[in-house]
């Protein structure tokens, strides 16, 4: 028996990748809870131009926030293959991210990723790269999307359309 064929592999790390603004970004898989086509949103007066709007997901309000938005790329606009990844890693609570498109699910070894500095990204949000059939795929930490204040400000939009939801199941019961 060949000593190689003994040797425990690298341990491997799934990844959803999607598109955003012509790039290609991914996310640990662990942190994605579903995956929703684009759905009606509801819009409330005075939010920040990162947010997209509010989805009623089975009854809880979720946050949905334009990634380019946030991380100032150009922007697009939603089509037929515009997707919703609902996390739980945001802030501490689930919200969304609008993204051009879902591809694929890698399943990659640890030293498949390119470490890059806190200060190559954007409130260090990018961890790493990996470098996948001869394209760059930025890895996105979901702890660091958004900002203190974004997240402050997000937990306030949230109750808010928590609340709309509930006064609207008292006055349709």
């Amino acid at each position: 028996m060949n000593e190689e064929n003994c040797l425990p592999s690298e341990p491997q790390r799934l990844f959803l990748v999607f598109h955003l603004s012509s790039q290609l970004a991914a996310l640990p898989l662990g942190a994605v809870e579903s995956i929703a086509p684009m759905a009606h949103l509801a819009r409330p007066p005075g939010m920040p131009s990162a947010l997209e709007g509010i989805l009623n997901l089975a009854g809880a309000a979720v946050p949905v926030w334009r990634l380019e938005r946030l991380l100032q790329l150009p922007e697009q606009r939603p089509g037929l293959y515009s997707a919703l990844i609902i996390m739980n890693g945001i802030a501490s609570c689930r919200s969304a991210l609008l993204v051009d498109r879902v591809s694929q699910v890698l399943s990659l070894p640890e030293s498949a990723l390119l470490p890059i500095g806190a200060e190559a990204s954007f409130n260090a949000c990018a961890e790493a790269e990996i470098s996948h059939n001869g394209k760059i795929i930025h890895v996105l930490s979901p702890n660091r999307v958004l900002l203190e204040q974004e997240r402050e400000a997000m937990a306030g939009f949230r109750a808010m359309a928590e609340q709309r939801l509930q006064d609207w199941e008292l006055t349709t019961q």
